[in-house]
């Protein structure tokens, strides 16, 4: 007698039941951890470019800036829009645009258009002690979801920055 190999069909449907089980439970999970690492990256490249500029004002004895970039070349700082990206630059000629000879050290791209970043400033400069010309100012950054889910920073005087990870104002 020969054995036969192979699922049965009660077998198969269980197995499918328990997939779709598994399936509508892990797939919302999913959405919400990519769209957590969406928004904490985007806040992460934020908070970093302010390092970067504080680091470079207080390393190169300059004023340095963070500001929202024009959207066609990136090359100045004529937006208004945080979500089109953002300059990071060193005011080496000391009069307050970003032309030659100044240095731009880093570009950012534009967001994903699921994140919103509202500040009302167009930018924040940073002198050669590290302090920010405009202590306390906001940056908000939220997505499409309602709730406790959007970040808000809070750059202090010193350089340094609060950040509320549960902001719900979004």
């Amino acid at each position: 007698m020969s054995k036969t190999r192979g699922f049965t069909l009660i077998e198969l449907m269980v197995t499918l039941s328990v997939a779709a089980i598994l399936l509508t439970v892990g797939v919302p999970s999913m959405r919400d951890l990519i769209a957590n690492n969406r928004l904490t990256a985007a806040t992460n490249v934020f908070v970093s470019s302010l390092n970067i500029a504080r680091s470079e004002a207080i390393k190169q004895g300059r004023n340095a800036s963070v500001c929202v970039s024009d959207t066609a070349t990136q090359t100045s700082c004529s937006g208004t829009d945080w979500r089109k990206g953002w300059l990071v630059w060193v005011d080496v000629n000391k009069n307050g645009t970003l032309n030659y000879p100044n240095e731009v050290i880093r570009t950012v791209q534009p967001l994903t258009d699921s994140i919103q970043m509202v500040s009302a400033r167009n930018s924040f400069q940073i002198d050669p002690q590290g302090s920010v010309d405009n202590p306390n100012a906001n940056v908000t950054l939220c997505d499409n979801r309602s709730g406790e889910t959007g970040r808000q920073l809070r750059i202090m005087a010193t350089g340094g920055i609060s950040l509320n990870s549960q902001y719900s104002g979004c």
